[in-house]
């Protein structure tokens, strides 16, 4: 296997996968890496950038990146961020961040000259989802412990609008609106969103028709991205049915300085369209999240979709449901051994 390392990251939402991957290039000359998950319903967006050069990476410190919209010139920035990293075995990566706007059927264009190189993608943004219905459901799930859990299910009806091969992915947040207090007396505000890890076992279309994990050996890795194709419902509709803990949700409303919060929580899901590369691009990062060993990677595609260097770069439209879930007051001490249930 021929070992040339490069960082993916994801944004957003997503978000949302950061995962050092394995890729094998036929060249061996250093190259530029590009990589960037961008959406639709986002204003800024985000595209890390790092050099190859075999067998390791160095890190981009100047450059620029152009962003075109339809041909025109949308966005440019010449300011390369270092990412906030504890690592002390490695140097915090790099990343572009820009402002633009863009929605179904417009054609993206992403250029950047750096270290030397430079290296662009270009893709049409896919069309929005349809998604006729969604809702939560509480429901009672067994966990692979054994024990109960109250959970929350959204359903979600996805329906299939043309004859053509369509796809899909699914995303559950947990949006926190955080007040902070010390002593009873307010000292700050805060937000945050937190993508979370929905079951779907019992889902055929969430779990690509796999018998249930529970009962049969599943072949094939966990959906653990929530990606999708419309084969099974081609023509038709399907009702998905991820399910999440109700304990996952208010997590990430934390303060070193405060000794309570009140916490409003929202449930926001999305279904994003996706073109065919990056469907597998989430295909990929499946089967490396299961792999546990150099062996298992060999059989695993990274789809690359820069040109003039390596990397990926996708683009998502997503739909849109949020579900206010409840307000919580609660000691923050306390908050990781005993933390509130929406009821």
């Amino acid at each position: 296997m021929k070992k040339i390392c490069y960082l993916i990251m994801a944004a957003a939402l997503l978000a949302a996968c950061e995962n050092p991957l394995e890729y094998n290039p036929a060249s061996k000359e250093d190259t530029l890496i590009l990589n960037g998950h961008l959406t639709t319903d986002e204003e800024w967006h985000t595209v890390y950038v790092a050099v190859s050069h075999t067998e390791y990476v160095s890190m981009v410190t100047s450059g620029e990146l152009r962003c075109y919209v339809n041909g025109t010139l949308a966005a440019k920035t010449t300011k390369v961020i270092a990412m906030e990293d504890n690592n002390y075995y490695a140097e915090p990566g790099r990343y572009f961040q820009f402002q633009a706007a863009f929605k179904a059927g417009d054609v993206v264009r992403i250029e950047v000259d750096a270290a030397g190189f430079k290296a662009w993608n270009e893709q049409v943004v896919p069309p929005l989802p349809s998604v006729t219905k969604m809702d939560t459901v509480t429901v009672r799930q067994r966990s692979e412990w054994e024990s109960v859990n109250d959970c929350y299910r959204f359903d979600t009806t996805l329906k299939d609008v043309d004859s053509g091969d369509n796809f899909f992915r699914l995303a559950i947040l947990d949006r926190c609106d955080a007040t902070y207090y010390k002593d009873k007396v307010e000292i700050g505000q805060g937000s945050s969103e937190t993508l979370l890890t929905f079951f779907g076992d019992d889902d055929p279309v969430l779990n690509e028709g796999h018998f249930d994990a529970d009962e049969f050996f599943e072949i094939g890795a966990t959906n653990h991205y929530g990606v999708i194709t419309d084969n099974m419902f081609a023509g038709g509709s399907a009702t998905l049915k991820p399910i999440v803990s109700k304990g996952d949700f208010g997590r990430y409303a934390w303060s070193e300085e405060a000794d309570s919060v009140k916490v409003s929580i929202n449930a926001v899901v999305k279904v994003f369209g996706l073109e065919k590369p990056y469907f597998y691009y989430f295909k990929a990062l499946n089967s490396l999240r299961d792999g546990t060993s150099d062996l298992a990677l060999e059989d695993v595609q990274i789809p690359d979709n820069i040109e003039g260097g390596i990397g990926f770069i996708g683009i998502a439209n997503p739909y849109t449901a949020s579900f206010y879930l409840g307000e919580y007051s609660y000691p923050l001490r306390y908050y990781y051994e005993n933390p509130p249930v929406p009821e």
